[in-house]
C-alpha cells in the first residue's frame, strides 16, 4: 500500500478549514480555496489533523495530494519563475495585460487570469497563486509562446533553473 494514502495532513494554526460532505473550503494568509470532493472518500478531520478513508486506494492518494496542496497552497502560495532569455526579447505588464516581445514580427499580449499575480524584474517573470495547477498552466501556457531552442544557448522562455537541463543538438553542417 502507498504510504501516501497513509498519510495524515496536519492543519497549520495560520489555515481555516471548512469541511462539508461535498467539498472543502480552506483560508489562509496566501487567500482562500475550494476543493470538490468524491462521494467514494470520507474525510475525516479531528482537531488539526486530517485523513482519508476511502476502499479505492487510487482515489485516497490522489485527494490526499490535492488536499495537502490546497492546505499549503493557502498558507504559503505557490509561485513559478520564467526567465525570457534572447537578444531582443523584452516583458512589460500593462494593466492586467502581459506584453511579450520574443523573436515575431508582432508583440505577443495575454492577459492574466485574476487570481494570479505577476511580478517583473528585467526579463524574469515571477507569477504568485494560491492554486497550484493555475499558477503552472499559465507559466506553460507563456512558454509555449517561445519554449526553449535546443540549437541556441539561451534564447527562449525558461522555467527558473530549467536551462541547465537542455542539451543542444549540433546543427546541420556538424552532425556529420
Amino acid at each position: 500500500m502507498s504510504q501516501l494514502t497513509k498519510r495524515v495532513i496536519t492543519i497549520p494554526s495560520t489555515v481555516e478549514i471548512s469541511l462539508t460532505a461535498q467539498k472543502i473550503l480552506a483560508q489562509g494568509p496566501a487567500g482562500k480555496n475550494e476543493l470538490l470532493l468524491n462521494p467514494e472518500i470520507e474525510v475525516i478531520r479531528e482537531a488539526e489533523k486530517i485523513w482519508i478513508k476511502s476502499n479505492n486506494l487510487a482515489l485516497t492518494g490522489t485527494f490526499n495530494s490535492l488536499i495537502y496542496n490546497l492546505i499549503l497552497g493557502v498558507e504559503k502560495g505557490y509561485q513559478a519563475i520564467l526567465d525570457v532569455k534572447g537578444v531582443g526579447y523584452k516583458v512589460n505588464l500593462r494593466d492586467r495585460m502581459l506584453e511579450l516581445t520574443v523573436g515575431n514580427s508582432h508583440l505577443d499580449y495575454i492577459p492574466i487570469p485574476p487570481e494570479l499575480k505577476i511580478e517583473i524584474k528585467g526579463n524574469r517573470i515571477t507569477i504568485i497563486g494560491s492554486e497550484k495547477q493555475k499558477v503552472f498552466a499559465f507559466a506553460k501556457h507563456i512558454r509555449t509562446l517561445r519554449p526553449p531552442s535546443i540549437y541556441k544557448e539561451n534564447k527562449g522562455i525558461y522555467l527558473l533553473g530549467e536551462d541547465n537541463n537542455i542539451k543542444l543538438r549540433p546543427g546541420k553542417t556538424l552532425r556529420k
